[in-house]
């Protein structure tokens, strides 16, 4: 704040009480008993705000709290639960709650600050960030079978 935005400032709030709180003169400002009473009695609460900040600016430095994540049970057994061991592991104050089901559900809505998706899966509205590597799958089986079976041409659709 600027000197001369911190005296209006000043001035605004001594009109508002009707009281000077500080003596100002060309070559100094003190306080007045009111600017005194003002600051004794504000001194506690300045002292917990400041405390209360200082609080929150550590939690910032820890993370902690509850995280909690919609995925499907696939993804929850691929990609997510080995990341989330790890992060637990790092941040032992964080609770993680993985809720996996195998539909489609609105996040934020239903109150998740995370969800795991296939990357074709993701609205539009919504930040995505890969989270693993590209999957492959295969169709795995005894020779046998596959010759008694022709050859089929599959296409997925997601």
């Amino acid at each position: 704040m600027t000197p001369s935005a911190l005296s209006h400032a000043v001035s605004a709030l001594e009109q508002r009480l009707g009281v000077r709180l500080f003596h100002r003169t060309t070559r100094s400002v003190s306080l007045s008993a009111a600017g005194e009473h003002v600051v004794r009695r504000l001194q506690p609460a300045l002292r917990e705000v400041s405390s209360s900040l200082e609080e929150v600016h550590e939690l910032r430095d820890t993370p902690s709290g509850t995280l909690r994540i919609n995925t499907s049970k696939g993804a929850a057994q691929i990609e997510v639960l080995p990341m989330v061991l790890e992060m637990r592991r790092r941040h032992p104050d964080v609770r993680v709650e993985l809720v996996t089901e195998d539909r489609f559900v609105d996040i934020v809505a239903e109150g998740f600050d995370a969800g795991v998706r296939l990357a074709e899966a993701v609205p539009q509205d919504m930040i995505a960030s890969p989270c693993g590597g590209d999957l492959s799958m295969a169709v795995v089986g005894a020779p046998s079978y596959f010759a008694r079976r022709p050859a089929v041409a599959a296409t997925w659709v997601g």
